[in-house]
């Protein structure tokens, strides 16, 4: 099969190819048309796979808003312009235009100081021919996005303060109704005072209708805001949760190779799921006490007001639970993170336990193992009981300066009874009022573990976002020239976690087209040469080039994207045949998956992979993963180490017919230990444990050995 050199980017005709291939084209030409102009005028570098990965899997009203959510996928801000036509000036552009159903969409450039107007298919319209719709300017610049570290920078926040800043009208809602809840709460004594004074001082039976009237408006009104308060906060959590959410999933996949893997698998689903213990507290009743706090300074205000001893009281009482909320606060900061280190501890014992169970059994160390985790879960165990401990301690005395407060009012108020200041009906309003002060504070105090709790979260999110992904560091590298195969390894070495050379030295340099094998024995680090070659690790020492590049100037999502690799442990994607095919090129044709599926002894396209994938033994999983990989390749072919019961099938008759189809197209390497396929290659790179490894023919290493 002859090598074709696959572009790292669209070209014209490759995007309108590629898109036109999708099976819902039909449904939406102009959805589909528009985005190929789109790509092709505002992103001329931008990758295959990033393009398909931004088509919308939900269903959209219109495609004005199926073209929108793409482009912000993609990363364009699309700000809407409430301007005719004839106002649009060239700072405007480009923009996107879209009639009133959302059906038809124009791109709008700037084109030689002039404006240019084209349809989905690439053709001038004139600008007369707009009519009425809207219009929306597109841009990437970091600036217009509030997320992008440049803005995030000139405004000092962090990336979670800046998502939550674009919900700002929602903060408005919430801050006016609690505004509303404030003053209506701060209303409500006085009118049950009136209500008081009308039945048991007057005796006038005829407001008392009016009065119950108005004691239940208000009552009503502030429950209706607190309801619509709790609505906008449990939105606001929910949105939250899921775009911290995706965003976090979508940092996590993104994160460098050697950054991904040491964290497990558990680790970062509880990354992902971090938030949730911000958005539980904003959904809570604890959240909607805690706004309550200007109504209760609101209501210290008004006691002062009316009766200056009972006001000092309450703040002397106010300034007691603000003592205990920051001393509590801070023992229980430092116990949080000693409980969630211990965790973490005892998360990897148990890990590491499961993963070396077998080694653990044969030297007999299970009681020594089962000793480290009985003190790992004491550990954690103390820490727990204190927290808890802790809080029964804040519980107790708040309750305490709960009841203080009361009755420190009640006697008070008796006490100035005598003096004759406060009738019974202005009393009542304080009691009332003393509540609106006291119930906020409690709250605040028994919120403690929570506040910590979504501060250690916060943390970890802000930590993760602002860590940079492997797309921002491939942005500052260098374009991957065309690959033809050339490799260099200088002095590369290789060394384990605990210091031991995995690889030692390797020094080579590979034609274009050469086949090498990799031999030796297990831990010798034949899997770990082929990660250097992708990229997905990096070497202690030496330097490794491709096409006579440092491999650290490359941008390795496109570097693994152009090698094609055939793992260990090959698997199928749920889908069909052809759909794995398209994720190691998407822009074959079906001639060039026929023909590489042709090469390696399949058929068929449109087979379901579940129906394969379900024998890890199968030669068929092996033969379609090659397929994968000459179909992704563009000079570069790796093999891993295949097992013996799979070689001696079929797949072994294609393993051979591909490495000698290869010779002068491909630089192939392989690994193998059987002398009738290393009798394949050019050269043989022959490992060995903490030494130079040996690069000779195989005619040569047939007589070493």
């Amino acid at each position: 099969m002859q090598r074709e050199d696959r572009p790292n980017t669209f070209a014209a005709q490759g995007l309108r190819e590629i898109l036109a291939r999708q099976p819902q084209v039909a449904s939406d030409p102009v959805f589909y048309g528009m985005l190929s102009q789109l790509c092709m005028r505002l992103l001329p570098s931008v990758m295959v796979k990033d393009v398909l990965g931004s088509l919308p899997i939900h269903a959209y009203a219109n495609t004005g808003e199926r073209l929108l959510a793409t482009l912000r996928t993609l990363g364009f801000v699309a700000r809407e312009l409430s301007l005719p036509a004839a106002r649009i000036r060239l700072w405007h552009l480009p923009a996107l235009f879209l009639d009133e159903d959302g059906e038809r969409a124009l791109l709008v450039l700037a084109q030689d100081e002039a404006t240019c107007v084209l349809d989905h298919e690439g053709r001038t319209v004139a600008r007369d021919a707009l009519g009425r719709g809207t219009f929306h300017c597109l841009s990437r610049e970091a600036h217009v996005n509030p997320l992008s570290e440049e803005s995030r920078k000139h405004r000092r926040q962090s990336w979670l303060h800046a998502l939550i800043s674009t919900f700002s009208p929602l903060g408005w809602v919430i801050a006016l109704c609690t505004l509303f809840v404030t003053l209506l709460s701060l209303a409500q004594p006085f009118v049950i005072a009136a209500f008081y004074r009308a039945i048991f001082a007057q005796g006038d039976t005829a407001t008392v209708p009016w009065l119950a009237l108005a004691l239940v408006l208000v009552v009503l009104a502030i429950q209706c805001a607190m309801a619509l308060r709790a609505h906008a906060l449990a939105w606001l959590a929910a949105r939250l949760n899921y775009l911290v959410g995706r965003a976090t999933f979508e940092k996590i996949m993104q994160l460098p190779i050697a950054q991904s893997r040491e964290l497990d698998a558990k680790g970062q689903s509880a990354r992902i799921r971090s938030f949730e213990n911000v958005s539980d507290f904003l959904a809570s009743p604890l959240a909607l006490a805690l706004l309550d706090l200007p109504a209760a300074l609101a209501a210290g205000a008004l006691i002062a007001w009316m009766i200056a001893p009972v006001g000092l009281a309450i703040g002397l009482f106010g300034l007691c639970y603000l003592a205990l909320f920051f001393v509590a606060e801070r023992k229980m900061k430092v116990l949080t993170s000693m409980n969630s280190d211990l965790a973490t501890r005892l998360q990897h014992t148990m890990v590491e336990t499961f993963a070396k169970r077998e080694l653990i059994r044969e030297c007999g160390l299970q009681h020594r193992w089962a000793d480290l985790h009985k003190t790992a879960i004491a550990r954690a165990q103390s820490v727990t009981f204190a927290i808890a401990r802790l809080m029964a301690m804040v519980e107790a005395v708040s309750s305490f300066l709960f009841a203080a407060t009361f009755i420190t009012v009640v006697g008070l108020l008796a006490l100035d009874a005598g003096e004759h200041r406060l009738g019974a009906p202005q009393m009542l309003g304080v009691v009332f009022l003393t509540a609106l002060v006291a119930a906020p504070l409690h709250g605040l105090c028994m919120a403690i573990p929570r506040f910590e709790q979504a501060r250690r979260a916060l943390e970890q999110i802000n930590t993760l976002m602002q860590t940079e992904s492997e797309i921002e560091l491939d942005a500052q590298r260098r374009r991957l020239p065309a690959l033809r195969g050339e490799v260099s390894l200088a002095s590369v070495t290789m060394r384990q976690g605990d210091g031991r050379p995995l690889l030692l030295a390797l020094d080579i340099e590979t034609r274009a087209g050469e086949i090498i094998a990799i031999t030796g024995a297990a831990g010798t680090g034949k899997s770990v040469l082929l990660a250097l070659v992708q990229g997905l690790a990096s070497p202690s020492f030496g330097t490794i080039r491709i096409e006579g590049v440092d491999i650290e100037q490359l941008p390795r999502r496109t570097l693994r994207s152009a090698i094609g690799y055939v793992p260990q442990a090959p698997a199928l994607l749920p889908g069909s045949l052809r759909e794995n095919l398209a994720m190691a090129n998407p822009l074959a044709s079906e001639e060039q998956l026929r023909k590489v599926l042709h090469s390696v002894g399949l058929d068929y396209l449109d087979l379901d992979a579940r129906d394969h994938d379900c024998d890890p033994l199968l030669s068929f999983i092996w033969q379609f993963s090659l397929a994968q990989a000459l179909l992704a390749s563009t000079g570069i072919l790796l093999i891993d180490e295949v097992p013996n019961s799979v070689i001696n099938g079929p797949f072994g008759k294609v393993l051979r017919k591909v490495l000698r189809s290869a010779k002068g197209r491909l630089t192939v390497f392989f690994v193998s230990n059987r002398s009738d396929y290393l009798d394949l290659a050019d050269r043989v790179i022959a490992l060995r444990h903490a030494r130079t490894p040996l690069i000779m023919t195989p005619g040569e290493l047939a007589e070493v050995a």
